[in-house]
Formats: structure tokens, C-alpha cells, sequence
């Protein structure tokens, strides 16, 4: 067995004794999950553009993530300003760019269901930077999830949550401004993709 599923046999033994021992330690009144409820707007766009062109349009907007502009070699100087410069440099021309893409097409196809469908995860971190600075909270939030699929009726859409609605729990004007700006970047994004 490799690595990893060693690594995945220990946790679920840990999680075992846990359980055996009646829960981890130090676990108590403080650990109760605080639970607040939200409204999240969601946008579905529709599109008789074919898939593949929608999703092609969309990566030809979008930069590429590369973290290792964000974390310096060991004994070089950390430059905010290269840093800043690098990360403008990797926005594509929506201001945006793609931290990981996930084809679940290609998952259904392992139980032998043909279907087109691919979740991008996507933002920018200057903007996160903006809203983290103010709340640290809100890199649960950043990036942003975008899903493009093909429908059963021939039509492709685009959906996401609106970000200015998810951020919207922070309940910060500084905050609020910023995600208002990413909602519209995502939507000149997909409007954009969908374009004939």
C-alpha cells in the first residue's frame, strides 16, 4: 500500500481511538460549532454556444495561478512590489486566473455516464488580499467556484454564486466594495465566454 493510503489507514485509526476515548481531547462546550445562516444569490447563465467553445473562451481569459510566486526560495529577499508585479503579470485579460479546474465528465465517464461538465476554481489574490486585510475570515471565500456544463436539452451553462452574496456574511462596506468589483469581473468573464 502506498503513502498515502497509509497516511488515510492512520488518520481513520486516530479518528477510531477518538471515538473509543470519547471524543478528542480537550473537546468540551467550546468546540460547539457557532452556526450562522446566510442568503447566497445564484446565477445560471444559458448559452446555445457548444461546450467545448464556452470553456475554451472562458481559459483564454483567465491567467494561471503559480503559487511559487508567493512563496520566495529559502535565502531570497521577499519583494512585495516583484511579488505584486509577477501577480499582475499571471492575471489573464479578465483580471482574473485559474487556481485548479476539475473535470467531472471525465469522473462520470468511471461509472460509464457520458456527460460535460468542469468546475473552475478561480479569483485573483491582490483581490483576496483586499478583503483578507480587512477580514482574515474571508479567505474561506477566495477563490471563487465557476461550474460550466452541458444540459440534456443541447444548451451549456455557466453557474456560480454571486461573490458580492457570499461575502456578503462579513458584513464590512471594505469588503462588500471589493467583492462588488469581482462580481463584476466574473460576469464579463462568462458573458464574454458565451458571446457567439
Amino acid at each position: 500500500m502506498g503513502g498515502y493510503g497509509l497516511q488515510i489507514l492512520g488518520l481513520l485509526g486516530l479518528a477510531v481511538l477518538g471515538l473509543v476515548a470519547g471524543g478528542p481531547a480537550g473537546q468540551g462546550e467550546d468546540s460547539k460549532p457557532h452556526v450562522t445562516t446566510t442568503t447566497t444569490t445564484h446565477i445560471n447563465y444559458k448559452t446555445a454556444k457548444p461546450f467545448a467553445a464556452v470553456t475554451a473562451d472562458l481559459e483564454k481569459q483567465l491567467g494561471k495561478f503559480d503559487p511559487s510566486i508567493y512563496a520566495p526560495a529559502p535565502g531570497v529577499k521577499f519583494d512585495p512590489k516583484e511579488i505584486v508585479a509577477k501577480s499582475r503579470a499571471s492575471e489573464g485579460s479578465s483580471g482574473l486566473m485559474i487556481f485548479a479546474r476539475y473535470d467531472h465528465g471525465a469522473l462520470l465517464a468511471l461509472v460509464g455516464r457520458k456527460a460535460e461538465g468542469r468546475q473552475y476554481v478561480i479569483g485573483n489574490p491582490l483581490v483576496a488580499l483586499q478583503m483578507t486585510q480587512v477580514n482574515l475570515v474571508a479567505g474561506e471565500c477566495a477563490p471563487v467556484r465557476l461550474f460550466v456544463y452541458a444540459g440534456d436539452d443541447g444548451m451549456t451553462y455557466v453557474d456560480y454564486d454571486l461573490p458580492s452574496s457570499v461575502f456578503g456574511r462579513f458584513d464590512s462596506p471594505e469588503i462588500a466594495k471589493v467583492a462588488k468589483g469581482l462580481d463584476e469581473k466574473v460576469e464579463r468573464l462568462v458573458r464574454n465566454a458565451i458571446a457567439p
